[in-house]
């Protein structure tokens, strides 16, 4: 018996498959059905976002393959987050999942190492770096391709809080290992990659229902015993169980049986309902969140952190990073002044931050 979609809000339909980034997955599924229920142009419309996704992903490949090689080439462990790998062994198919960049974890001492391999291959840095302590203010370097317009993100730390138990060392001991076209990439270990795509959505509030979409492709090859000892070691349980919540409640996916008690917590709950704000609202929220949310997304991310967390959070609040020396460039025997003018420094920024 053919539906009735007369009534059915197309243009809507395909606002949300593309602001969520599961358009592919979409797509594969539509074509299996009835072709006469959907109207030629969505699919035509579906059809070439698949296809240019196709493209984007077998770029960002090469640009994968070329990076890990030469940083392999010159002693450097790399540790892929997510990007075309994340897609193969997820989904796979590089062309099912989308992806804006290639994320790679690299050792802190080794960030340096990294940028020159980056910069002689074509890439030009985003971030301004005129203090000594970006490092410490951040967690990530941003760097793009002055020609085919490939980004590049290199991580010294999973997340910007400060966590002594996700050492590079102990993730690289964790990590997997996978053979593509003759090259073998290195990864996050099953146990790591749950909790750093829990987190990761966390942060950012599950605006983008793809991240919920790779925790439910991920949790088949979970250990459940090892991921409790995991949880019980570095903890991070009230991200996972937001995103089970959210998973069961939007997907109706089965949670394994022994990792249910993550959905009892309170404040996985509380985070749950404050994550579906956000998306019922199609909002954007990084890098920079919607004006009509800021204020809310803000007291929700520091109500994500735990007491340590919160404390780290507030201290780093006091270090001068770059930003403030843009407002007001010193000569490099006067920056001991940002510390204390670090205060209004950080507050006249807040005034100017546009919001979208």
């Amino acid at each position: 018996m053919k539906q009735d979609v007369s009534d059915f809000d197309w243009k809507m339909f395909m606002k949300l498959a593309i602001h969520h980034r599961v358009y592919p997955l979409i797509y594969l599924r539509l074509k299996r059905m009835d072709a006469t229920l959907i109207p030629p142009e969505i699919m035509a419309s579906l059809q070439q976002h698949y296809h240019n996704n196709v493209m984007k992903m077998l770029h960002l490949s090469r640009e994968m393959s070329q990076i890990c090689g030469v940083l392999k080439d010159s002693g450097v462990r790399t540790l892929l987050l997510k990007g075309p790998i994340l897609a193969t062994q997820l989904y796979g198919d590089l062309a099912h999942r989308t992806s804006k960049d290639l994320d790679i974890l690299v050792d802190a001492d080794d960030v340096e190492k990294v940028e020159r391999v980056l910069l002689q291959l074509g890439y030009e840095s985003q971030d301004e770096r005129i203090l000594e302590n970006w490092k410490k203010t951040s967690h990530h370097l941003s760097y793009e391709h002055k020609q085919h317009s490939a980004q590049i993100e290199v991580h010294w730390r999973l997340n910007p809080h400060y966590d002594k138990s996700f050492s590079f060392d102990s993730l690289w001991e964790r990590r997997n290992d996978v053979m593509l076209s003759h090259q073998i990439y290195h990864y996050l270990g099953n146990e790591d990659l749950l909790s750093y795509l829990a987190d990761h959505g966390a942060r950012h509030g599950w605006f983008r229902l793809r991240w919920l979409m790779d925790i439910a492709k991920l949790l088949p090859m979970i250990n459940s015993g090892d991921m409790r000892v995991h949880f019980e070691r570095s903890g991070g349980q009230q991200y996972a169980g937001q995103a089970f919540i959210l998973l069961s409640r939007l997907f109706s996916v089965d949670i394994p049986h022994d990792l249910t008690v993550l959905t009892m917590n309170s404040k996985a709950h509380r985070l749950a309902e404050t994550a579906l704000y956000y998306i019922k609202r199609i909002v954007k929220l990084n890098p920079v969140p919607e004006k009509s949310v800021a204020w809310h997304y803000n007291r929700y991310l520091f109500s994500l952190m735990t007491g340590k967390q919160k404390s780290l959070y507030i201290l780093n609040k006091f270090l001068p990073n770059s930003r403030d020396a843009s407002v007001l460039p010193l000569p490099k025997s006067l920056h001991f002044l940002y510390l204390p003018l670090r205060p209004f420094l950080w507050f006249w920024r807040r005034l100017k931050q546009p919001s979208i």
